[in-house]
């Protein structure tokens, strides 16, 4: 397989894992949605993380992504917030 099959078969498989994870796609992308009007209302990631977690003086807010946390009650959408002194994980639920 040449280079470009190769990533056309990545980025369809990421979509149906992606897709897989909700129960229906239409209460995915209302939940992405939801999440992505809640970041832009508090005023960006740094200021949710702030806000959520005890935040100290020198800490670095390294990266923040949507995500998805496996339970064995099904996944639940979330932020996952990696700083310099801590991975924490946060969710509407």
């Amino acid at each position: 397989m040449n280079l470009l099959g190769k990533k056309a078969d990545t980025f369809a498989h990421g979509v149906r894992e992606h897709v897989r994870l909700g129960t229906k796609i239409s209460e995915t992308v209302k939940g992405k949605l939801s999440l992505g009007a809640r970041i832009l209302q508090v005023g960006g990631l740094e200021k949710i993380f702030k806000q959520l977690f005890s935040f100290r003086e020198g800490e670095k807010l390294l990266k923040a992504c949507q995500c998805y946390l496996s339970t064995t009650a099904g996944p639940i959408a979330g932020l996952l917030f990696i700083s310099s002194e801590k991975v924490v994980f946060c969710s509407d639920r």
